[in-house]
């Protein structure tokens, strides 16, 4: 009987044992499983993160239309008036009256405003009488050095002679003085009636009220009151340091409507101003470029600004022939077509956010463009990429804009992919409980490893 319940008592230890072992068995593989998931995750996070391979892609109205050849440079642009006139402010004086408001049409000479002229015209009485004053003093000399004169020749004796001699030197020489303060109070009167008679400010130029300042949102410099002339425009665009030198005077261009694809006028540089310059981001970008650099102006002057508009935002490109001979439908460089297959024609587009070959139809070719006419397969809208060694298609794909350089990336549509769970161990009923479990009765398993195991099955 003794022997009996020691060989139960055994064989229960050895269960218990194996239980245990079971236990920590199970333990570690889930935890194994726990940690490779976790590093599958993050290496397929990371594949699909900001390391992932872009690809550039454009719309096609850009390249066929507003941009002709899909490679010119192009540059932002604004209509502005080519003749303007500003009234500047006397700074002695009060504005009395605003005689017109922004946006009013005026003619040459119309009144603009008028200055409050009561103390110039007290100014210009009290310079009259003190002139008046000054004319009598210096009669009242000149008289003097007569009677001088007459005096010191009337007279033998020398000492006399000599003495009146002295008299009238100073005499003349308070004559001289006279006639100079007499002549600067003349300049001062002939001062304040020209004030008096441009009291009331006209403008020079016919044109349309701009700005006036502390009215405008955007007076000018010092000036009270802009004109600008609306029969003559120039467009103002914006080049930087890198591509500064492809312009110089007299370049011919185009300019391009930024709302409406049809619509372009033919114009010439007039200026390239390289004096004034201003920090910019490199190729127009706002802040996604660390690169710096310089922008400065140029002037355009139009050959019909019909259809322009003060204020409009335009597109600039130098004319390179690019309009000439313009086909009807959709034409398209060669080397957007991938043709290694040349029954099977491809263009890589961009389709949610992702770059995927498209299949399109080709029609006539142009040996002298070197274009091919799609007659199915893309529309304007259609976004596409230029094909390169490399590209394959899921690649993600982010916009370019040719006017700035500018990107905005496409739509990031993918989808992680989940793990799954990790299947569950049916453990073996051995009709030991958790409450008859006691570690403490198994020296060989270490306690820090059966802490860290249920620290990770609690997790």
């Amino acid at each position: 009987m003794r022997w009996v319940c020691y060989t139960t008592r055994k064989e229960k230890r050895h269960n218990m044992e194996k239980n245990s072992n079971k236990k920590i068995i199970i333990a570690i593989v889930c935890v194994v499983a726990l940690v490779a998931a976790g590093i599958l995750g993050y290496l397929f996070l990371a594949g699909k993160g900001d390391n992932e391979e872009l690809v550039y892609v454009t719309k096609i109205s850009v390249i066929t239309g507003q941009n002709a050849n899909g490679l010119n440079n192009r540059y932002a642009g604004v209509v502005e008036a080519e003749e303007s006139w500003s009234a500047t402010l006397d700074p002695n004086l009060t504005v009395k009256e605003v005689l017109v408001s922004v946006n009013q049409k005026v003619e040459e000479g119309t009144p603009l405003f008028t200055y409050d002229t009561t103390e110039v015209t007290d100014s210009l009485n009290s310079a009259k009488i003190e002139l008046e004053r000054l004319q009598n003093e210096l009669s009242t000399l000149k008289t003097s050095v007569e009677d001088l004169i007459a005096q010191r020749d009337g007279t033998s004796d020398e000492g006399m002679k000599a003495q009146y001699s002295v008299e009238i030197k100073q005499a003349q020489l308070d004559v001289t003085a006279k006639e100079y303060d007499i002549t600067s109070k003349q300049e001062e009167i002939k001062k304040l009636e020209e004030t008096l008679s441009s009291a009331t400010v006209e403008s020079k130029i016919a044109g349309v009220v701009k700005s006036i300042a502390g009215e405008s949102d955007s007076p000018e410099n010092d000036d009270y009151i802009t004109i600008v002339n609306l029969n003559r425009f120039q467009i103002r665009g914006e080049v930087n340091e890198q591509n500064l030198a492809s312009l110089s005077e007299n370049l011919p261009v185009i300019v391009f409507s930024r709302v409406d694809d049809n619509k372009h006028w033919k114009g010439t540089i007039t200026k390239v101003d390289t004096g004034s310059d201003r920090e910019s981001d490199a190729e127009g970008m706002e802040t996604k470029s660390m690169y710096v650099s310089s922008a400065y102006p140029f002037y355009i002057s139009v050959e019909d600004s019909t259809g322009l508009n003060i204020g409009q935002h335009v597109y600039i490109e130098l004319d390179k022939g690019q309009l000439e001979g313009k086909k009807e439908g959709l034409w398209l460089e060669e080397y957007y077509i991938d043709q290694t297959d040349a029954d099977h024609p491809v263009v890589w587009t961009d389709q949610n956010g992702r770059i995927k070959k498209q299949e399109v139809t080709l029609g006539s070719y142009d040996g002298k463009t070197m274009k091919y006419e799609i007659t199915e397969g893309l529309l304007p809208s259609d976004m596409i990429a230029m094909p390169y060694e490399g590209l394959r298609e899921g690649l993600k794909t982010t916009e370019t804009d040719n006017e700035s350089g500018d990107y905005t990336g496409g739509e990031d549509d993918w989808v992680d992919e989940e793990m799954g769970d990790i299947p569950e161990i049916d453990e073996e009923d051995d009709g030991i409980s958790d409450e008859d479990f006691d570690p403490s009765e198994f020296p060989e398993v270490d306690e820090e490893i059966l802490d860290s195991v249920d620290e990770a099955l609690d997790e």
